[in-house]
């Protein structure tokens, strides 16, 4: 029986490789697909811009171009922009261009850490992610204001009733200048988390979150309060995970902090953290992700290393696509 139990082990970290290969090879596919359209000629004519704002354009070539715009127009060749750059003024057409915005605008991925929601609304940034290559997740804006997001795990050799689920739904209650930094904003949002420990183990909380951002940085604040599921809960992984019994009452207040900065002079490399603690009364369990996060306007891939009680440092992956 000790034999047998070992070879069903091995045979499900066996397929749960095999699954996170497969995956991941079919995420850098999608990867090495991406820019490879442009926009097309109305649509840059149809780009509205301000002479005072910097601009960020991703050729179809991956490479970067950022600046003031100077003149959207069109010849022969097709619709163009000028852009001034550091390295002087460049004519660019739009058969060129993969993605053109404000620089505000460009960074598609801030209205999320990891896993912590910023105050920030997604909007039109709608995207489908795997965190640690075995839990789809997926997020849309609805008009301005109303994000939501949910996922769900799918590791093999754990029964679909013992699975891990997450939906989340916020709103954007205000926006402005900051007053610190300059071409600073403050973000304020309220939001509901329902999260399903198994099938059966119901959690549910309220919270509110700021998020204070700068030209290269984000900071983000979140206070939580459970307020709907079970006093005590008993939580299993099939063979993975022996049933474990813990307390988590209702009223019990969270809190859970991120930042997100970009490397200077680098338009795609962020240093990302997040510590998180559930219950303020068991300074213990905080946990704390450090990671860095490679973006375009396309795709986020976040990668680094969570600290976790016990304590053990587990490594910690997820890739995320805007396809819109």
């Amino acid at each position: 029986m000790r034999e047998s139990n070992g070879y069903s082990l091995m045979k499900q970290i066996r397929n749960s490789r095999r699954a996170l290969f497969a995956v991941l090879c079919m995420f850098f596919i999608c990867y090495s697909g991406i820019g490879v359209y442009a926009i097309t000629n109305d649509e840059l004519m149809d780009f509205e811009y301000d002479v005072d704002h910097t601009y960020y354009i991703r050729l179809a070539n991956g490479n970067v171009i950022t600046g003031p715009l100077t003149e959207i127009n069109q010849d022969n060749d097709g619709a163009f922009v000028k852009i001034s750059s550091v390295f002087g003024r460049a004519k660019v057409y739009a058969k060129e261009i993969a993605w053109i915005s404000a620089s505000d605008d460009s960074y598609r991925h801030r209205h999320r850490g990891l896993i912590m929601p910023t105050a920030q609304p997604i909007r039109g940034d709608h995207f489908v992610a795997l965190i640690e290559g075995v839990m789809p997740y997926f997020g849309f804006g609805i008009g301005e204001w109303a994000s939501i997001t949910a996922g769900r795990s799918l590791v093999p050799g754990i029964k679909w009733s013992e699975q891990v689920s997450i939906i989340n739904a916020k709103v954007t209650v205000w926006e402005n200048d900051n007053g610190l930094v300059e071409e600073g904003h403050q973000y304020y949002a309220l939001g509901v988390n329902a999260g399903w420990l198994n099938d059966y183990n119901f959690i549910g909380h309220i919270y509110g979150v700021a998020t204070f951002t700068g030209k290269r940085t984000q900071v983000s604040t979140s206070l939580f309060a459970k307020v709907a599921g079970d006093d005590v809960y008993t939580f299993s992984g099939g063979t993975f995970i022996n049933p474990v019994r813990f307390y988590f009452t209702n009223g019990t207040i969270g809190i859970a902090l991120g930042l997100d900065t970009r490397f200077p002079e680098m338009q795609d490399l962020h240093f990302m953290a997040e510590l998180w603690n559930a219950d303020l009364t068991r300074p213990a369990n905080t946990i704390l992700y450090t990671g860095l996060r490679f973006t375009t306007t396309a795709v986020a891939m976040d990668f680094g290393f969570t600290l976790t009680p016990g304590p053990a440092l587990v490594p910690t992956v997820a890739f995320s696509y805007t396809p819109f």
